[in-house]
């Protein structure tokens, strides 16, 4: 998959074919934009041509691993912890154990929650737009597959698309060389 692969008459071809999708997320998800950490909304009409994409920075430690997150945790309540961690008595932790389960319910609440941060501002106005359908595309730096973290990223944007009823065409990641769709649980469960 690469950008290099679309013929110049893209954009008036849909992107409900996933290889097409694939190589549209390379072009627009810039290595830039992967290196530092985005997400990408690519907008398209109701017969899935491209249309528009707006891309935003995300916070530095979006894509941290469970190990990261778990470490993190051991440091809550000191000095170097931040206030986020902070909850109650001064210096007390928020959570009782810092175990990879605590760990690992962390990260999904937080990839959920930079997620929909994200979506937030733009459903509203997609959803004027009946029939509008979104292709989002997490550019992250790292591996080219971080399963844990790619699957909590394409399944939380797909409940929330969801929940606002928004077609949502497809969910890719972008790493510095690579293009790819997450499997969803869900959909390997079927």
């Amino acid at each position: 998959m690469s950008f290099q692969n679309l013929p110049p008459t893209w954009t008036n071809q849909p992107l409900s074919d996933p290889a097409r999708a694939a190589d549209v997320v390379d072009l627009m998800v810039t290595l830039g934009d992967r290196r530092r950490g985005t997400f990408t909304v690519l907008l398209c009409d109701p017969d899935n041509h491209y249309r528009a994409a707006l891309t935003l920075d995300l916070p530095e430690d979006f894509a941290a691993p469970v190990e990261h997150v778990a470490s993190h945790h051991h440091r809550a309540g000191t000095a170097d912890a931040p206030d986020h961690h902070r909850a109650g008595t001064a210096g007390a932790p928020h959570h009782d154990r810092a175990g990879t389960a605590d760990a690992s319910h962390h990260h999904r609440a937080g990839t959920a929650g930079v997620c929909s941060s994200a979506l937030d501002p733009i459903l509203p106005a997609v959803r004027t737009a009946p029939g509008t359908g979104l292709i989002l595309a997490l550019g992250r730096p790292g591996p080219p597959f971080q399963p844990e973290v790619d699957t909590e990223w394409a399944e939380a944007a797909t409940r929330i698309c969801q929940a606002a009823d928004v077609r949502l065409l497809g969910f890719y990641v972008a790493s510095a060389d690579h293009v790819y769709q997450p499997q969803l649980q869900t959909q390997a469960a079927a």
